[in-house]
C-alpha cells in the first residue's frame, strides 16, 4: 500500500517557518546585556554616622576586664593600644576618658541626646564623671544605684578632630529596667560597670551632630546620579554601607550568593527596601586589612527598577579610586576616603528576568 503524501501550500509553509523563528527567539531568551562600571559614586560622604543599635555591655574596670576599656567610635570596636590615636573614649568605673594624649577631649551638655544638634567648639577636658546620678539611700526607687542622666549628653572631640555625641543608657549588664523590683533589690541586680550607649559621629570634621539621612540616588539605565529622590528616575541609593532600592516607586533589592558572571536570571520575588549584607567589616582581622569594609566575594545584588526592569550589581570597592585592598599601603591604613562606591552592573532593558 502506498502512503499518500499531503502537500502543503507554499505560503502556509513559509508562514510556519516564520512563526517558528519568532517562537524560538523568545524561548532562547534575550541577547546578552552589556556590563558597565560606575566609579567613585559618593555615598553620603559628609554626613554623620549613627550605629544601627546601641553598643551594649562595654566593660569598664570589671573583675574580668580590669582597668580602662578603650573604644573607637568610628569603627564601633575596642582598642588594645591605650597610647595610640585609634581610640576616642575609655570606660573605667564611673569615669569616662577622652584621648587627650592625642588631641581628644570630652565635656557634658545638660541637653537631651536628640536635642543636641551642634558640638561646642571649646570647653573640652580629659575626662568626665558627671554623666550619672548616684541614688544613695533614696527614699523611693533603687538604692545605691548609678543611673545615667537621660537629659545629659556627652560631647567627644576625637583624636582625628571629629565631633561626636554620646548618650549613656545603662551602667549595668544587659541594660536592665531600673524600675523593676529585681533591680531595686541589691541581691538580684545585674553586675555594674557594663556600659550601654548610643552615639552619633560627624565624619567631615564639622560640629553638626544631626543626621540628614542623605542618600546618593543612581539611575542604572542612564548610568548617572539623580537629584530628585521622589521621582521614579533612580533605581538604587547609597548612604554609607546601606544600599536602598526605589521602593516608593515599586522597586526592590536582594542579594544572591552567586558570582556576578554566573547570574543569568533574576528572581521574580524576594525583593526588599534595602541591603546591608553586601560587605564584610574586617574588625581586628588576624591577617589582611583591619577595620576595613570589603565586598563579600561571590555575592551579587539583584535590583528591580521602578520601570519593572531587572539588573544585577557587583560592588567592587567602597574606597575612592578602587584601591588594591591587599597592598601594604591599604593594610597599614594608608587608605583613600571611604564611602565611594565602584560597582559593575548589567541592566536588562526588555523587561525580562534573563541576562543572557
Amino acid at each position: 500500500m502506498k502512503h499518500q503524501i499531503q502537500k502543503t501550500p507554499l505560503f502556509l509553509l513559509m508562514l510556519a517557518i516564520a512563526f517558528g523563528a519568532c517562537k524560538d527567539s523568545g524561548t532562547n531568551g534575550p541577547a546578552d546585556v552589556e556590563a558597565l562600571i560606575a566609579s567613585d559614586i559618593a555615598a553620603n560622604v559628609n554626613t554623620t554616622f549613627t550605629p544601627p543599635a546601641p553598643d551594649s555591655d562595654v566593660e569598664g574596670d570589671t573583675e574580668s576586664n580590669p582597668g580602662y576599656t578603650f573604644y573607637d567610635l568610628e569603627t564601633g570596636s575596642t582598642v588594645s593600644d591605650s597610647l595610640s590615636a585609634d581610640w576616642d573614649i575609655a570606660f573605667g568605673g564611673t569615669t569616662i576618658l577622652a584621648n587627650s594624649g592625642n588631641g581628644g577631649g570630652i565635656q557634658l551638655m545638660e541637653t537631651s541626646f536628640s536635642e543636641v544638634l551642634t558640638a561646642p567648639a571649646t570647653g573640652y577636658e580629659a575626662s568626665n564623671g558627671s554623666w550619672y546620678t548616684y541614688t544613695g539611700e533614696a527614699p523611693v526607687g533603687p538604692k545605691h544605684a548609678v543611673l545615667a542622666n537621660q537629659d545629659h549628653t556627652l560631647i567627644v572631640l576625637t583624636s582625628e578632630g571629629k565631633y561626636a555625641k554620646v548618650q549613656i543608657l545603662s551602667y549595668y549588664q544587659g541594660n536592665p529596667d531600673t524600675g523593676t523590683p529585681e533591680f531595686e533589690s541589691l541581691m538580684t541586680r545585674p553586675a555594674s560597670k557594663y556600659f550601654t550607649f548610643n552615639y552619633t559621629l560627624q565624619n567631615d570634621g564639622s560640629t553638626q551632630l544631626y543626621h540628614e539621612d542623605a542618600f546618593t540616588f543612581f539611575d542604572l539605565d542612564g548610568n548617572q546620579i539623580v537629584d530628585d529622590s521622589l521621582s521614579s528616575q533612580w533605581d538604587i541609593g547609597f548612604n554609607a554601607t546601606t544600599i536602598i532600592a526605589n521602593s516608593g516607586q515599586n522597586g526592590g533589592i536582594q542579594s544572591l550568593n552567586i558570582a556576578f558572571a554566573n547570574v543569568d536570571e533574576a528572581p521574580n520575588s524576594g525583593y526588599q527596601e534595602s541591603n546591608t549584607s553586601w560587605y564584610t567589616y574586617t574588625g581586628e582581622a588576624p591577617t589582611g586589612p583591619k577595620h576595613a569594609i570589603l565586598p563579600v566575594e561571590g555575592q551579587t545584588l539583584l535590583v528591580l527598577t521602578p520601570e519593572g526592569k531587572y539588573a544585577k550589581v557587583r560592588v567592587m570597592s567602597y574606597y575612592k579610586g578602587n584601591p588594591d585592598v591587599t597592598g601594604q599601603d591599604f593594610i597599614n591604613f594608608i587608605r583613600p576616603e571611604s564611602r565611594y562606591y565602584t560597582f559593575e552592573f548589567a541592566l536588562q532593558t526588555d523587561g525580562s528576568r534573563f541576562f543572557e
